[in-house]
């Protein structure tokens, strides 16, 4: 008897966590971070403790209560660990809402997603200030190592390091009985997969995120046609969407912002998803025919180095110009200085950017503003004030509106620096990486799945009567039979 529980991803938006078990394997689809329900209980300045390990995700239910899942070191700040009870885990793509919480689990425990998806993740880990982006490379915690000339000290550093099992699928992979087909879909960061699975008891579709517009709209067409074509048994759709009637394509977008650029003549600053390679594909395409150039931070350019060979259709790195802002006792435009004292204020993975002949610091901006778009987010607007933006310059926002208090408090502030600096009022320009309820509904009714389980969604009763039979209540934790 093959089963799902949804332990994640429920009457919410993200935070997705199913287990697909056939008896004698056991899969997770997706593993990712409940936003909505930990920002009931945690904040910026209030986070999980490391020293609790998997402690204080368990108490509030933020993790799901299961032996042998966990990586030992943190299972064993509460718990005497077990041994893995679980074969591998899916990810359709690295969103935190899907991936974050990988950081958790046991390093031997198989983790598969696409090229594409695990260079965001090296990415991630890379550049991180969170204590918990360790999804390629663990760092065993708790453990004491011997010191040189005796004594004890913290194991840490490059000796804690070892490999997590993380592989790419590119077409399918077999654990057990159960095989998994990875479908590219398109959304708002690339390498997205959706998957088609087949287990002893039936033909399952796991359509992950996706949206039919953009530069990779074509896979989500393909991909509704191989799922349809597979006749599913059981398909769990998200639903972010399905009470919303649409908005603009990205093509419509990149057409606005680029008449928004139009006879500026100051500078324009942008602020767009940092990881969305298809916005950023965009207001790169604006910038050129304005004759400007796209300014992008250290960890965009980063990512995009690391997608090079990859085959996402990200920008070329020559092609956009790498910000370099004034960091600890910022001497970056300070002659006075050697370029040794220089390099230490920046992270190693930022330092190769220092002799690029495409980066650019606040001074270069300040002399030719009307030359460039700068993407500037909200812990980017300090480096207005060395840039200071003339008298005619416009700002662009192209991320979502505010859904929580936190964000509203943020935009809050944002909107007071770009009173300061004469960018407000603003013009917002933006459109979703999901598909509206029309879309949903043509997608369901054509894949026609005997049996529906809406998931990332807070309203699954809108998915009621597109198929035979609709889940729409699912009660976190409980068995469903496929």
């Amino acid at each position: 008897m093959t089963t799902l529980r949804f332990y994640g991803g429920v009457n919410e938006i993200g935070g997705n966590q199913i287990l697909l078990d056939d008896g004698s394997t056991r899969v997770w689809l997706d593993f990712g971070m409940p936003f909505s329900r930990v920002g009931k209980y945690f904040a910026e300045f209030l986070q999980p403790r490391k020293c609790s390990g998997i402690g204080d995700l368990l108490e509030f239910g933020l993790l799901p209560d299961l032996r042998g899942l966990y990586r030992e070191d943190y299972e064993r700040r509460v718990r005497e660990p077990s041994p893995k009870a679980y074969n591998a885990v899916f990810l359709t793509h690295a969103h935190a809402d899907h991936s974050a919480y990988v950081h958790f689990l046991r390093g031997d425990l198989p983790v598969y997603a696409s090229e594409v998806s695990k260079q965001i993740l090296k990415a991630l880990e890379e550049t991180a200030h969170t204590g918990f982006a360790e999804f390629l490379t663990m760092k065993r915690a708790f453990e004491v190592t011997s010191k040189k000339g005796g004594g004890a000290k913290k194991l840490y550093g490059r000796g804690a390091e070892f490999p997590r099992s993380f592989d790419v699928i590119k077409k399918s992979v077999t654990i057990g009985d159960i095989e998994v087909e990875a479908l590219p879909v398109n959304h708002s960061l690339p390498g997205v997969c959706a998957y088609l699975i087949h287990t002893p008891d039936g033909s399952l579709v796991y359509t992950g995120d996706f949206r039919f517009h953009g530069r990779g709209g074509d896979l989500t067409r393909e991909f509704m046609k191989r799922a349809a074509n597979a006749k599913p048994d059981v398909m769990l759709c998200e639903g972010t969407r399905i009470s919303e009637k649409g908005d603009i394509t990205e093509a419509e977008l990149e057409h606005q912002i680029s008449a928004e650029m139009r006879g500026v003549r100051g500078l324009v600053v942008a602020n767009y998803p940092i990881r969305d390679i298809d916005r950023m594909n965009s207001f790169l395409e604006a910038a050129s025919e304005n004759g400007r150039k796209l300014v992008v931070n250290p960890r965009q350019a980063f990512l995009l180095k690391l997608l090079e060979g990859t085959g996402c259709d990200a920008p070329r790195f020559e092609d956009v110009c790498v910000f370099l802002p004034r960091k600890e006792w910022g001497v970056i435009d300070d002659p006075a200085y050697p370029p040794e004292i220089m390099r230490q204020d920046y992270e190693y993975w930022e330092q190769e950017f220092l002799s690029s002949p495409n980066s650019m610091t606040a001074k270069d901006l300040r002399s030719d503003p009307s030359s460039y778009v700068f993407r500037c987010d909200f812990f980017e607007l300090k480096n207005l004030i060395d840039i200071r933006p003339p008298e005619g310059s416009i700002y662009i926002r192209s991320v979502t509106e505010p859904f929580d208090e936190e964000m509203e408090i943020d935009k809050q502030k944002a909107d007071e620096w770009l009173k300061h600096f004469s960018l407000f009022p603003y013009r917002q320009i933006h459109c979703s990486g999901h598909a509206p309820g029309p879309e949903l509904e043509e997608f369901v009714r054509e894949v026609a799945p005997r049996r529906l389980f809406p998931v990332h969604t807070e309203h699954p009763e809108l998915f009621v009567g597109l198929a035979s039979e609709v889940q729409e209540q699912i009660q976190r934790g409980k068995a469903y039979e496929i």
